[in-house]
């Protein structure tokens, strides 16, 4: 791409690079002359939730490159990040927590974006209210943002796991789609698309997104310390470029609906369900990070109260310059 001008990708370079994405690496940067520094290494994920992350490079200043690396899961891209083979980071709010939680010295700059949650029921189970989910078999895969978007929702609606028959099956969404097909469970709550598949193969029916109960947010862009005060301009044009990107996929429904597809591999009318409970969004929302962070303690997940590093961890100077917004406006 031409490093002299800010000309979009269009939809069809987009799909062309990310089929060409292996499960190792991609350098999609721009080409242009030859600089001194390193480029930012930005990991990402091959998830629709994630599709501003591909478009990055696109929208880099001048002068700036971006190695876009795809990882297979956040825990692996962490290990990365620990291990001092990545720049900039986009994982859950729950995984950013986590690594508060263990000591790790990261700023998240960034929100990715929110939803992606329901608590769905098979066919032939009929839930009017959440007191009729006592004695249910609930399905989850324990330790998941889904997962505790249940509890605290099953909390604030007066039940608790004792209440339910809780059954962890696990991170693969083909076991619970199976169960509930077998009537083994009569509720699982599940990320897109596995949600949206479901419902429109009338396997089950949306209960909830859990959102009112419990909280919204889903993914964010973070960065080692460090790496943030030693590289302030290459993390400003990492941001300044993810604002761009979103802004321009939340006002294009179907360049977001077509990488999308390609990013998850599912048809397209089960990703317009999906993309439907699927927010792309660059705030940072301190609200709904404290709700989390005060639920893991609570459920057992996290060892200590995180919500008093949120205020230097949240670090809103980026977004700020970004987009002339104070951090009020940006969730803070």
């Amino acid at each position: 791409m031409d490093t002299g001008t800010h000309s979009t990708l269009s939809r069809r370079d987009a799909i062309k690079l990310l089929a060409g994405a292996g499960a190792a690496a991609s350098t999609l940067g721009r080409s242009g002359p030859a600089r001194a520094a390193s480029p930012v290494r930005l990991g990402t994920i091959k998830t629709p939730h994630w599709a501003a992350s591909w478009l990055i490079p696109d929208y880099v200043a001048k002068g700036v490159q971006v190695q876009l690396v795809e990882f297979k899961t956040s825990l692996e891209m962490i290990s990365a990040l620990t291990a001092g083979n990545l720049d900039v980071g986009t994982v859950g709010y729950w995984h950013f927590i986590r690594m508060l939680d263990q000591g790790a010295n990261v700023r998240a700059v960034a929100g990715l974006c929110s939803g992606g949650t329901r608590l769905v029921v098979r066919k032939g189970v009929t839930l009017a209210t959440w007191d009729d989910l006592r004695g249910k078999n609930c399905a989850v895969a324990r330790g998941s943002t889904q997962d505790i978007q249940f509890l605290l929702s099953l909390k604030n609606r007066g039940l608790s796991m004792k209440d339910i028959n809780y059954r962890d099956l696990g991170g693969n969404m083909a076991v619970h789609i199976s169960a509930l097909q077998q009537g083994q469970m009569d509720t699982s709550s599940m990320w897109e698309p596995f949600a949206s598949q479901v419902i429109q193969q009338s396997i089950a029916t949306e209960f909830s997104t859990l959102y009112d109960e419990s909280f919204r947010v889903n993914g964010l862009v973070f960065v080692p310390a460090e790496y943030a005060d030693k590289n302030r301009d290459a993390v400003q044009a990492v941001i300044d470029a993810h604002v761009k990107a979103t802004d321009r996929l939340v006002k294009n429904s179907n360049e977001f609906l077509d990488i999308a597809i390609k990013l998850s591999g599912f048809p397209r009318d089960t990703m317009v369900m999906a993309n439907n409970n699927s927010f792309l969004e660059y705030v940072l929302r301190m609200d709904d990070a404290r709700k989390l962070a005060a639920a893991v303690q609570e459920f057992g997940y996290a060892k200590t109260d995180v919500r008093p590093k949120l205020d230097t961890a949240f670090d809103y100077r980026f977004l700020a310059k970004a987009t002339g917004k104070g951090p009020k406006e940006l969730g803070a």
